[in-house]
Order: structure tokens, then sequence, then C-alpha cells
């Protein structure tokens, strides 16, 4: 008998596997009830797990085929029916956000492949080319996922093969090629490298960035000092602006008093040659009063001369 434990909604679930079926215990005060049975034929390869808050739950009946189903539900949800040359072996039922992936293995004349279905839309993911090679042995499949990705370590031997998955970005080898076909790494090593591959990527990525922004400082130290250097010249070129300014309101007002001084200037002129005029008429008004008293006088002078 196998057993199996689970909790959907905060209840403990227990489910138990033999050759008559599978079977449900249910939790009453806290203890196991008396088991009813799920669903009878099963044979092999019990998977299940918690999607949407319910249990999910996938295996192989009697007859080799593979079947999903729910819990508490009788309807199936997924059937795959094997073939005289096809059987399967060791399906793993595993939740990826908003989807739910069923892996197995397909056995044909001797040699193992890794399938991939999604059950409840029927389609089938791509494969990497490293999954889809004809293992002699059944291989061993690891999964672990996390909120964003799907970890699948494949080992075959002394190979392991190692793989990230995402809904958006498919599958992502965790190793290089030659380290996956030599084995020589394991997964946690090769996710280990490509963490440091990051960092040191992420490293360079910041030293460019702090070179661009070196870089983008100095130009604006030039930027600041070429600033500084215009605005040293313009504060000259205001302080000879307010210079000439004074200079030609001192020039316009030394005009202005010349022109107030040669105005004045042409007034005396005009007076002094008014009073020439003046002098000039006296004078001569003068002179012919002097002339007339000249002639007078010689007039009595010749008189004078006359009478001795």
């Amino acid at each position: 008998m196998e057993l199996f434990s689970f909790c959907d909604a905060n209840t403990p679930l227990l489910l138990s596997a033999s050759d008559s079926g599978l079977f449900l215990h249910p939790v009453r005060n806290e203890r196991f009830g008396h088991p009813f049975l799920l669903c009878s034929g099963y044979k092999n390869g019990f998977s299940g797990c918690i999607y949407n808050d319910s249990l999910y739950y996938v295996y192989i009946n009697k007859e080799n085929s593979l079947l999903l189903r729910r819990l508490h539900e009788s309807t199936l949800l997924f059937r795959s029916d094997s073939t005289d040359a096809v059987t399967y072996r060791a399906p793993q039922l595993v939740p990826l956000g908003n989807t739910l992936l069923l892996f197995y293995f397909e056995e044909e004349h001797g040699s193992y492949r890794l399938k991939l279905r999604v059950p409840l839309s029927g389609s089938e993911p791509a494969l990497p080319e490293a999954f889809q090679t004809a293992f002699p042995k059944l291989p061993t499949l690891s999964l672990q996922t996390t909120d964003r990705y799907l970890y699948l370590f494949l080992t075959a031997g002394k190979t392991t093969v190692s793989y990230r998955y995402s809904l958006a970005d498919s599958f992502e080898a965790l190793c290089t090629e030659s380290e996956l076909l030599s084995g020589l790494r394991l997964p946690w090593e090769c996710e280990k490298k490509q963490l440091e591959q990051g960092l040191m990527q992420a490293i360079h990525l910041s030293e460019q960035q702090q070179n661009l922004l070196t870089e983008k400082e100095q130009k604006m130290q030039l930027a600041e000092a070429k600033l500084l250097e215009l605005s040293s010249e313009a504060e000259r070129a205001n302080t000879l602006l307010s210079k000439t300014s004074y200079t030609l309101q001192s020039t316009e007002a030394q005009l202005a008093e010349c022109e107030q001084k040669r105005f004045k200037t042409a007034q005396e002129l005009e007076q002094t040659s008014l009073l020439l005029e003046r002098a000039k008429t006296q004078y001569n008004e003068l002179m012919q009063v002097a002339e007339q008293y000249r002639q007078e006088a010689l007039k009595w002078y010749g008189k004078f001369t006359d009478r001795h």
C-alpha cells in the first residue's frame, strides 16, 4: 500500500493506493476515518497536487491508460490509452501559475522518452532537444516549482540535465551544452554559475552606467563652468553698459549745458552788436557835431585873420 498526504483549503487529505484501487481517508475530529473508494483498477504511477483549491490526481490503471481526475468528481478530465508498442511510466502532475502540467515517460521497445501535456487544454508544449533523447533506462525526473518557474532535473546514469521552464519564456538551459553532455556539473552549480554570470553582467552594466554618469557629470561641470563664464561676461557687459549709459547721460547733460551757454553767448553777442551799433551811431553824430564846430571855428578864425 502507498500513502499520499495533501492539504486542501487547510484540510488534511490522506489517500492510499493498492491493487484494489485508490482510497480517500476522511478526517473526523482530527482522526482519519474509514476510507472510501475513489476509483478502482489502479495499477501504479499515482501523482497529485492542489490546483485551484482542489486536489487533482493522475495514475495509470490496469489497462495501462493514463487518467486524470479531480477529487469529489466522477468526471474523467483526461485519458490517454497505451498501445501494444507504447506504455506509460512515472507520471508527475505539477501546477505552474494558472496552468496544470503533466509529465510522463513513454516506453517503446525498451527505450524511454519524456512527454509533456497540458491535460486540461489538450495541448502538448515542445520539449527541448536534450529532453527528447531516447534513454535506454528509465531516467529520474525531479520537479521543483516557484511562483514563476518550474525547475526540471532529469538524471540518466551519471548525467543530469537541468532546465528552467516558464509559461512565457519556455525552456531555458541552466548549463551550457558542453556541461550538459559531460554531466560534470550539478544542477545547482549550473544555476550558481548563471547567477554569477548575471551578477558579472549586472556589475559590468553598473560600471557602464557609472562611466556614463561620470561622463555626464563632467559634461555638466563643463556646462556649469561655461555658464559661469558667460554669466561673468554678461555681468561685465552689464557693468560696461551701465557705465556707457552714465557717460551718455553725462554727455547729453554737458551738451545741453553747452547749448544753453551757446544760446546765452549768442544773446550776449547780439546785445553787444546792438551796443556797438549804438556807439557807432553816437560816434558818427558826435563827429558830425565836431565837424560843425570845426567849420564854425575855421570861419571865426578866418574872420579874425582878415581883420588883422
